[in-house]
């Protein structure tokens, strides 16, 4: 049950963790696993039912880790009225070192407020290139601006 466990957490505490729970589930409930027609294949079922609620939790424990991290920072800036202008140039200066596609297409988005279809149309590009140009867009103002906060 081990061996299953750290291949599905690809860590050992939380598998060692992961197996104890899953005893502790079985033991309560330890009268039905004889009624059972394949008890065995219900403990292997248990343990992994556990495995990915123990994965989901971390997930959800790492969502509001960043939302927790996020609000923080916009509350940081939100303090400073000349931080928040700087930022607005930082912005700016990141926008300008996008490639012109992807420029242009966030123009669309934000300054004419087009929808990805009404985009799509007037470009001639595909609704998925489009949502592919914005999320890389997306991903380099990201980074530009981590950079230049962090100098």
């Amino acid at each position: 049950m081990r061996r299953m466990a750290t291949a599905i957490l690809h860590d050992d505490d939380l598998a060692n963790d992961a197996v104890q729970e899953t005893f502790v589930r079985l033991w309560r409930i330890r009268w039905r696993l004889g009624l059972m027609k394949d008890p065995q294949g219900f403990c292997i079922r248990s343990l992994r039912n556990c495995c990915i609620d123990m994965l989901r939790r971390d997930k959800q424990q790492q969502k509001i880790m960043y939302a927790k991290t996020s609000e923080a920072q916009i509350q940081q800036y939100d303090n400073d009225p000349n931080d928040t202008e700087q930022r607005y140039q930082q912005l700016e200066q990141a926008l300008a070192r996008l490639p012109q596609q992807q420029q242009t297409i966030i123009e669309m988005k934000y300054v004419k407020l087009m929808n990805i279809h009404e985009i799509a149309q007037q470009t001639g590009l595909s609704e998925t290139n489009i949502t592919t140009q914005l999320s890389r867009a997306y991903a380099t103002l990201r980074t530009e601006m981590s950079k230049q906060t962090t100098l």
